[in-house]
Formats: C-alpha cells, sequence, structure tokens
C-alpha cells in the first residue's frame, strides 16, 4: 500500500477488483507537514480499516475514528467499480482547525475574531521584522548591523538663518531614528570546587570525554543541585541586565557623534 498526502490520501491496492482509496482531508491538514499527528492518526486509521477491504463498498464506516481526538467520523463520497476506487471523506471535528491555528500560532485561537486579530498582529510584526532583516543578518556576520531610517522618520526642523563670514544664508536641519545592532559575546565562567586533586583530576577526565563524545549533553551535567545549562543562563542573563542606565546612555549618545561627526577623530569613552 502507498501513502501520499497532497490534495488527498491515496492508498492504492493491488488484489481483487479493489485498485486504490482517496481520503480527502480539509486543505488546513493537507498543509501540514507529513510528520504531522493529525495526518498520522488519519492514515493509521483508514489502514486499518481498509486492510480486509475486497470489494468496492468502503465496507463500513462508522466506528473508523472512534474516539479520535482529530476527527468524527469517515464518509464515503464516491465507489467506482469501473475503475475500483473507493473515495472517502475524513469530517474533523467542528474545533479541529481551531486547535491546528493555536498550536501553530503557539497561543489559543478559538474563532474567527481571535484568529482575525493574531494575523492582524503577526503581519504587524512581519513588517516590522523585515526592517532588521538585513541588519540582523549583518550584525551576525560582522557584529554590527545598522537599520537605516525610513522616510517616514524624517523630522524637519524650523528653519534658521546663519552668517559666515560677510555671507548669510538659510539653514535647514533635518533629523531621523536609525537602529544599531551591536553583538556582545557574554562570558561565563564555572568552576566549582571538587576537592582532592585525585578527584578534580577524574572530573576533568570525564567532562573532556563527554566534550569530546556528546559535546550537547554536557548542559545537563549536574553542579550543586543544578545543571550547567541552567548556572549559565541565570550568570549570562544577570551580567546582560546589569549594564547601568547610565552606561546605556552614554553608549547612545557616543554612537550618535560618531555618527554625526565622528569621521576620521578620536572618541574616548568613559563610563
Amino acid at each position: 500500500m502507498h501513502y501520499l498526502v497532497k490534495s488527498v490520501i491515496k492508498l492504492r491496492m493491488t488484489k481483487s477488483n479493489l485498485k486504490s482509496f482517496q481520503v480527502n482531508l480539509p486543505d488546513y491538514i493537507t498543509v501540514l507537514d507529513g510528520t504531522s499527528a493529525v495526518i498520522e492518526h488519519a492514515i493509521d486509521a483508514v489502514k486499518k480499516h481498509t486492510k480486509g477491504l475486497r470489494t468496492v463498498d468502503g465496507g463500513k464506516t462508522d466506528k473508523v475514528f472512534a474516539g479520535s481526538p482529530y476527527f468524527s467520523g469517515l464518509e464515503v463520497i464516491s465507489a467506482d467499480e469501473a475503475s475500483g476506487i473507493v473515495t472517502f471523506n475524513a469530517v474533523p471535528h467542528e474545533d479541529l482547525f481551531y486547535r491546528i491555528v493555536s498550536e501553530n500560532a503557539q497561543t489559543s485561537i478559538k474563532n474567527q475574531g481571535e484568529l482575525l486579530a493574531w494575523i492582524t498582529n503577526a503581519t504587524q510584526a512581519k513588517r516590522e521584522y523585515e526592517k532588521l532583516k538585513s541588519a540582523i543578518a549583518e550584525m551576525e556576520s560582522s557584529g554590527y548591523g545598522i537599520v537605516n531610517p525610513t522616510f517616514e522618520s524624517f523630522k524637519l526642523e524650523k528653519p534658521t538663518s546663519y552668517k559666515s563670514g560677510k555671507n548669510h544664508g538659510v539653514k535647514l536641519r533635518a533629523k531621523a531614528s536609525g537602529i544599531h545592532l551591536v553583538r556582545v559575546d557574554v562570558d561565563c565562567e564555572v568552576a566549582p570546587i571538587i576537592g582532592e586533586a585525585a578527584q578534580s583530576e577524574e572530573m576533568l577526565k570525564y567532562l573532556t570525554a563527554q566534550y569530546e563524545t556528546n559535546p550537547s549533553a554536557m548542559w545537563e551535567t549536574p553542579i550543586f543541585g543544578k545543571s550547567l545549562e541552567s548556572i549559565v543562563r541565570e550568570d549570562i542573563a544577570g551580567k546582560s541586565l546589569s549594564m547601568p542606565a547610565s552606561a546605556k546612555t552614554k553608549i547612545q549618545k557616543t554612537v550618535q557623534k560618531i555618527v554625526n561627526n565622528g569621521k576620521g577623530g578620536m572618541i574616548c569613552i568613559l563610563l
């Protein structure tokens, strides 16, 4: 038997006059990954039902999805004796669509209003991300990324007059806010006291062997009742959040000076 998930699930057979089955699924299910629990559940249930069928009648389908968390029934849409093809329609539970949407959106969506609100927010988030996309890629590769100001953020100041020697003129000034992304590597060091030299050496050998064979497993290493991952997360988060507000302000002002008039000059940062 061969299974293929597209607009329908096709189950091919070679015995008797029954050649194949087609099981229609809602479009919102067929776009899911082939390993989706919903699709696998549909295939397994129909496979079990059709295993012993030898005639083009579809069999009794009232118990195919009995107790199913996803489908309420299986309907026979057509049974063509000439072609040997039986077409079923898998009937989903009424709330299945919103359950699948909620799972993929990672938030609870129960009706059309909540779905539309989520789509609106997601569209806005995508629009904002598109502004940052290239800057994030640049930051990841070089450590520094820039989002240039858009025309919508331009602010024109009131014109003023100025004098340069005997000459007079009009000065027009404008401001715009850009975004500068900086990658900051935060260090974390975990140095537990093991005890005697022999114990420390034994621990070092164990950790070194684990690092060389399966480094990711080291994150689960227990240290003083906590995993290494938990300790590192807490330390890095603490350092990242401990930056003083005054330092943030000074860095912002310094970057502004460099951008506006720092070409070729020297700027000293004192924190």
